[in-house]
């Protein structure tokens, strides 16, 4: 019996430290009464607390329009890196894709990585760690960062948190 509360309690650990809140905020300043969106357990908000309207949903591997799970609010599926529209199995629904590079982590439109259909990058801020930077291309200057991600959001966040700013 204590072996099986044993395996229970740890399990349940896991899985509390699996589910962290990703925040984004306008820049590096992250003051809490600036923050745009947030994630947490796979419900992606406005603002900063439960309040917030929730714009999307995530599962691993699936977008969900609002607060749904339901088959008849999904938007995009996630595999591989690659955002692709509703639940599709052809190379044509493929909108983005997201390849790691190093310490960062590209976007580039559809099923490319060719450095022409670069849009987006992800790179750690230099001095705070955890904390993430949303930058224009491949662009280093702080005049083309576009948001800051305090906790580096899976791949299903990330989409859902650039569709939410509109983004993608």
């Amino acid at each position: 019996m204590r072996f099986l509360l044993f395996v229970i309690l740890l399990v349940s650990t896991a899985i509390a430290s699996a589910q962290t809140r990703v925040e984004v905020y306008p820049d590096d300043r992250m003051m809490w009464s600036d923050m745009l969106l947030h994630a947490e357990n796979g419900v992606v908000r406005e603002g900063r607390d439960w309040r917030g309207q929730v714009l999307w949903t995530t599962q691993p591997e699936k977008i969900f329009a609002g607060y749904s799970t339901s088959a008849f609010d999904l938007a995009y599926s996630v595999w591989e890196g690659q955002l692709i529209q509703g639940d599709s199995h052809f190379s044509d629904a493929i909108l983005y894709t997201a390849e790691v590079r190093g310490d960062e982590l590209q976007v580039f439109i559809g099923d490319s990585s060719f450095p022409l259909d670069l849009v987006y990058t992800v790179r750690p801020h230099p001095l705070d760690e955890g904390t993430f930077g949303l930058y224009k291309e491949d662009s280093i200057s702080a005049f083309d960062r576009i948001c800051v991600f305090r906790g580096m959001p899976a791949p299903a966040e990330l989409y859902a948190l650039l569709l939410a700013q509109g983004l993608l």
